[in-house]
C-alpha cells in the first residue's frame, strides 16, 4: 500500500511531499525530519539576510522572524493514516 508523507512547516505550507510504500515509512519519515532542519536553517538564513538589508524596527522585527524558525515546529503527515 502506497502512503503519501508530507512534510508542512509551521505555518501548514508544504515543503516536501513523498509517495512511498508503507514498509518505508520509517525511513521516509527520518529522511523528512532531517529535511525539517535544513530548511528551517535556510529559512532562519534568509530572514536574518532581510534583516541585513533593513533598519531600525523592520530589522529588528526580521531578526525576531529568525529567532522563531524552528525545526521542531515542522510536521510530518501521512496519508492514508497508517493504523
Amino acid at each position: 500500500m502506497q502512503h503519501e508523507i508530507r512534510l508542512t512547516d509551521a505555518n501548514g505550507y508544504t515543503v516536501a511531499t513523498r509517495t512511498v510504500h508503507h514498509r518505508r515509512i520509517a525511513k521516509a519519515t527520518y529522511r523528512m525530519r532531517t529535511l525539517a532542519t535544513r530548511h528551517a536553517a535556510h529559512e532562519k538564513d534568509l530572514c536574518l539576510q532581510h534583516a541585513s538589508a533593513l533598519t531600525g524596527l523592520n530589522a529588528e522585527n526580521a531578526r525576531n522572524e529568525a529567532a522563531r524558525v524552528r525545526a521542531t515546529d515542522y510536521r510530518v503527515r501521512i496519508t492514508p493514516p497508517v493504523a
